[in-house]
């Protein structure tokens, strides 16, 4: 009994611990929300391989120009400094985010637009915030009123920046980028983008290097 007993109170504990948090295949642990159906990701991906165990390389130079009219497999820290990956994670190109291998742990994937969308649609119904544009160019900027608010659903936003297909890393420490699965047109895909006081959508080049955040449907 006192074995059953034990064993039970193991099971409990890993199941509380499944609800609140993940591993990746490297170790890392990332803190998690549920939102109405889906699961997400409290903190931007650090991981150094695949699901699979294949590892996501990096340019021997942190600012080493690529082209974009193919679908590379790299990873940088921010700025070319692998200290902030702690906190801020790694930035990814977005034939990483889309690679069948799985950037994200077993079971979990990179949003898709439409997954973002709904994500920031629930954070916009739920804060002090107007929709400033929303025009044909499905440019959606949404604008803080409440500045010193949190924004809900994104508790930990470092703002590591991004890097461009030249090499150079743009608004470190102003800005959180994130890929989505979706193809915009060829040579750019669709992301979306945090500032402490505005929300935006847009596109990328894919072989620039974005943040990532896993998602999943909730376990019923």
């Amino acid at each position: 009994m006192k074995f059953k007993l034990s064993a039970l109170i193991i099971l409990l504990s890993l199941k509380i611990f499944a609800q609140n948090s993940i591993q990746d295949i490297d170790g890392n642990t990332y803190q998690i929300i549920r939102v109405d159906s889906t699961e997400w990701f409290l903190e931007n991906l650090k991981t150094t391989h695949f699901s699979n165990g294949d590892s996501i390389p990096t340019t021997k130079n942190s600012h080493s120009i690529l082209a974009n009219d193919t679908n590379s497999i790299f990873r940088w820290a921010p700025g070319g400094d692998t200290e902030r990956t702690k906190n801020q994670g790694y930035l990814y190109t977005w034939g990483c985010a889309v690679d069948n291998r799985g950037i994200c742990p077993t079971g979990w994937k990179v949003p898709s637009n439409i997954e973002w969308k709904a994500l920031v649609d629930k954070i916009y119904t739920e804060t002090n915030s107007y929709l400033v544009t929303d025009n044909d160019n499905a440019n959606f900027i949404y604008k803080k009123i409440n500045q010193s608010s949190e924004i809900p659903y994104m508790k930990i936003l470092q703002y590591p920046g991004g890097r461009m297909i030249s090499g150079n890393y743009i608004f470190q420490q102003s800005f959180a980028y994130f890929w989505t699965t979706t193809l915009d047109y060829k040579g750019f895909a669709w992301m979306w983008y945090f500032s402490p006081t505005n929300i935006n959508h847009y596109n990328f080049e894919v072989n620039g290097g974005l943040s990532v955040r896993c998602m999943r449907s909730s376990l019923k």
